[in-house]
């Protein structure tokens, strides 16, 4: 399986996750998995930032369930055969729209 099925797999998991605990608010996506290089040794990630994109209240979201994402998601992330540490950000609509525009050469 290559990097960007294993992305897709990544994001499903996390989605999945996601729509269960929070079935009408706020909405997510898209969802991006990025793999942070070490930088003694370009070729071993060492874990993948997972950029949640949510449209909605900051306040709809539960602190103390969403600290505990990456408990539920490791386990099936090992599954599939990823190694890294999932570290989830969770991030504004606005401010993510605002930063694309910003930075249109560094959208993946």
């Amino acid at each position: 399986m290559n990097t960007q099925e294993m992305d897709q797999k990544v994001s499903a998991i996390v989605k999945t996750e996601l729509d269960q605990r929070f079935p009408q608010n706020p909405a997510f996506g898209p969802i991006i998995v990025q793999r942070a290089i070490d930088e003694s040794d370009d070729e071993a990630p060492v874990y993948i930032h997972i950029k949640i994109i949510f449209d909605g209240d900051q306040k709809d979201l539960d602190p103390h369930w969403s600290s505990g994402l990456i408990r539920r998601i490791r386990p099936r992330l090992l599954e599939i055969g990823v190694e890294e540490f999932p570290i989830p950000s969770f991030i504004k609509k606005t401010e993510w729209d605002q930063w694309r525009r910003r930075n249109p050469e560094s959208i993946t």
